[in-house]
């Protein structure tokens, strides 16, 4: 996949660093050209010399490597990608405020703005959990920068917890994954015939909250990030008029969509009732409750002895798929999701797509590493009621927003 890509590899000062030469191994043997930057703080993890060994190019690793003022720019112009790997969260903060100085942040000023530039994180949870990392992350995400989240484990304070980056292999899987955009691109380029700009779509993203009492509900791990990908390619790269209604979500919508928040399946539906009438484009991607409590608690519940038991009463909450479906106006495209295993996903989602007479449907598996909850990226297959086909393997939520996006032009 990066056959002849040039790829810039950051390195910062996290402990992470010492995996650093094989990072750079798994970039190489995916026949990268491979030019690493360090920052100063890395070099007390790593050398210079054990990266210049592996890419074959000498490791830069401060503001004055060349005689040349303008290296960066050069080097910036040039990289089809940026990935830094560890990233710090001096370095995230850097990022966030615009302030380049050393050889890394410098390179990554310099990216024109088409090229991707992708960040894993890595540092103690106590570091990755404070509010002006997270605000820093929500930042640069808001603003085009891919994440790759760190994961539970181990960590370098002897500590397990979240904060722990993933491991060179499926590190650099997850890195080709969202930089995997050429393709996608060039399919978006054969199908400008097929714009949505004089379409009204709706999108629903996120989970949903049922609250049992004034401080505990019952939800699920859905983060809207889907539903925000397919909300902004919609807008931006097709041209539709757009609105979301987003459950309880961190993940940024663009300023040209129209976004309603929510929590409840109720306050979903009655948003979702009102607005489908006169929406051409309907797509479900929120995770919905299919129970909420039945006999909700104005004060906090007590706990009242270890040995007791306790008891939710629940109700099931409105099919607001199968509903607005039942009662479409003509003409109007209906979109569902279906989060299955693979043991019996495609089977589930075919019978969905038929028994809620949708006009296509999209698989996504809660059991594959990458996909579902949470990650930046989703491997999902298209269903449409014509009988069609499609896989999209690992990619960003953006390339599969795309793609989705095309089936539905099609259909259209």
């Amino acid at each position: 996949m990066l056959e002849g890509k040039k790829i810039i590899y950051g390195v910062t000062g996290s402990v992470a660093a010492i995996k650093a030469p094989i990072i750079a191994r798994e970039l190489m043997r995916a026949n990268a050209i491979v030019q690493s930057v360090m920052t100063p703080s890395a070099e007390q993890f790593t050398t210079a010399y054990s990266l210049s060994v592996i890419t074959q190019n000498e490791a830069i690793t401060n503001i004055f490597s060349s005689s040349a003022s303008t290296w960066h720019i050069h080097l910036g112009r040039s990289a089809d990608a940026m990935f830094v790997a560890p990233c710090s969260a001096t370095t995230l903060g850097k990022l966030r405020y615009g302030i380049y100085d050393n050889a890394v942040l410098l390179v990554a000023s310099s990216l024109p703005p088409e090229t991707p530039l992708v960040l894993a994180p890595a540092m103690d949870e106590e570091m990755w959990l404070q509010a002006a990392v997270q605000e820093n992350v929500a930042w640069l995400r808001a603003h085009g920068v891919h994440i790759i989240d760190p994961q539970s484990g181990a960590l370098a304070s002897g500590l397990v917890g979240l904060g722990r980056m993933s491991e060179p292999d499926e590190l650099v899987r997850k890195f080709m994954a969202l930089i995997g955009t050429q393709k996608s691109n060039q399919t978006i380029e054969h199908h400008t015939h097929l714009s949505l700009q004089d379409k009204r779509i709706l999108i629903t993203g996120g989970p949903t909250y049922e609250p049992i009492d004034p401080v505990r509900f019952i939800g699920n791990r859905s983060s809207g990030k889907m539903g925000a990908a397919l909300a902004n390619v919609a807008a931006n790269e097709f041209g539709a008029s757009v609105t979301i209604v987003m459950g309880p979500s961190t993940s940024e919508t663009v300023q040209s969509v129209n976004r309603i928040n929510v929590e409840t399946a109720s306050q979903m539906h009655g948003a979702v009732e009102s607005l489908s009438p006169s929406s051409d484009i309907i797509i479900m991607s929120a995770a919905v409750s299919d129970y909420s409590v039945k006999s909700y608690s104005e004060k906090k519940l007590k706990k009242h002895g270890a040995a007791d038991a306790f008891t939710l009463e629940l109700a099931p909450t409105v099919d607001i798929l199968k509903e607005i479906s039942a009662n479409r106006k003509a003409k109007q495209i209906i979109v569902g999701f279906a989060l299955e295993s693979h043991a019996n996903g495609e089977a589930y989602a075919k019978k969905k797509l038929a028994e809620k007479s949708l006009d296509m449907i999209v698989l996504n598996y809660f059991d594959e590493v990458g996909s579902g909850f949470s990650a930046d990226t989703n491997a999902v297959t298209i269903f449409t009621k014509n009988g069609k086909t499609k896989n999209i393997p690992l990619a960003s939520k953006t390339m599969c927003a795309r793609e989705i996006l095309i089936a539905i032009t099609e259909l259209l």
